[in-house]
């Protein structure tokens, strides 16, 4: 009994010591690619591997058309995110105290040589922006810019998360160079100044980019019974336009 008993008093010392964890109360979930329309220019698109298909000449007439309006759809022919990897974020806390972001890592897990294929990419700017995290995969640093709504950037953040007030924080994820598989970290801290970090990836795997520079962008040409066909894009070739 009397190694219980110093047992479980050792056992309350011990756990009084122990700090709060922040990220115990706060929610991460990963939006469904199709679910958001990004303010970005062109992105999200995909690149769809030229040795699943040469081009989107293959492609039949309805999956012209739903390549255009779903991009989404090219991930079933073996695409892969194209460069910048857009990734959206729902944040909520589950307590009573707030959390704020202060920060986001990115990291690489793997690379390999950019993919050859081919993409199609229509001009946006329609999404409304949201605050984003952009990482450059190519930094050995691990650089990282924040962009608030209204396109202010920063080296910091603050961003709280409180109960019953849901945020969003998009991630973009840029590789000139390569292809890449990379996860986040998000860098969380209470008003006692607690400190922990929660990691995002997808559903266990890491996302995946790959960038465009070994790939050829298509516009499609529209005719009297909608898409006829593609056409090679320069624009695109040229990293798009800007909003």
């Amino acid at each position: 009994m009397l190694v219980v008993a110093v047992y479980a008093v050792n056992e309350l010392l011990l756990s009084s010591d122990e700090k709060p964890d922040p990220s115990a109360s706060l929610r991460v979930s990963v939006m469904a690619p199709g679910t958001f329309e990004s303010a970005h220019p062109f992105a999200p698109y995909y690149v769809v591997p030229g040795q699943r298909l040469r081009d989107p000449s293959q492609l039949s007439r309805v999956a012209r058309s739903k390549i255009v309006s779903d991009p989404e759809s090219a991930m079933s022919k073996g695409a892969l995110a194209g460069s910048p990897q857009v990734v959206r974020l729902s944040l909520r806390s589950t307590g009573d105290e707030p959390v704020t972001i202060s920060g986001v890592r990115f990291r690489v897990v793997s690379d390999a040589r950019p993919l050859r294929g081919w993409f199609t990419a229509l001009s946006g700017c329609t999404g409304a922006p949201v605050r984003r995290a952009q990482g450059d995969l190519d930094s050995k640093r691990g650089r990282v810019r924040y962009v608030s709504k209204n396109d202010v950037v920063s080296r910091n953040l603050a961003l709280e998360v409180k109960r019953g007030a849901p945020q969003v924080l998009e991630l973009r994820a840029t590789t000139r160079k390569r292809r890449a598989a990379w996860t986040a970290q998000l860098l969380v801290t209470d008003d006692d100044g607690n400190t922990a970090t929660v990691s995002v990836d997808a559903g266990g795997r890491p996302f995946r980019v790959t960038s465009a520079r070994a790939s050829r962008g298509y516009e499609p040409v529209y005719g009297p019974t909608g898409i006829t066909g593609f056409s090679r894009s320069k624009s695109l070739a040229r990293g798009g336009s800007r909003c």
